[in-house]
């Protein structure tokens, strides 16, 4: 088991080294989709909140009360973020709820 558990850290190591050059290699793309989402409070606000306590439903409903627009924009705004890999998906039973992916940090 510990032999287990060393190769999975030694991966899981090497898998956080090819993130950061890819973070590095990419960084001024990133900042600027950064900038462009940081000028959107609907964006902003559902990756601020999006650490995978709630479930989809509350989840737009509490950002699109805080933002004052409509679940249809934070749905929009959801789809759009997930499509650029800044939002992750996560299936609980017959729940989805949202994580920040770290992509954009």
């Amino acid at each position: 088991m510990s032999r287990d558990l060393t190769l999975l850290e030694e991966i899981s190591q090497k898998l956080n080294q090819l993130v950061s050059l890819f973070k590095l290699a990419n960084r001024d793309i990133i900042r600027k989709v950064k900038e462009e989402i940081d000028k959107d409070p609907v964006s902003t606000k559902v990756l601020e909140l999006s650490d995978g306590t709630l479930s989809a439903v509350p989840f737009k409903q509490k950002i699109a009360n805080e933002t004052n627009v409509s679940e249809k924009t934070v749905e929009r705004r959801v789809s759009e973020l997930i499509e650029m890999g800044a939002l992750v998906t996560i299936k609980k039973g017959k729940e989805i709820f949202y994580q920040n992916s770290g992509l954009l940090d």
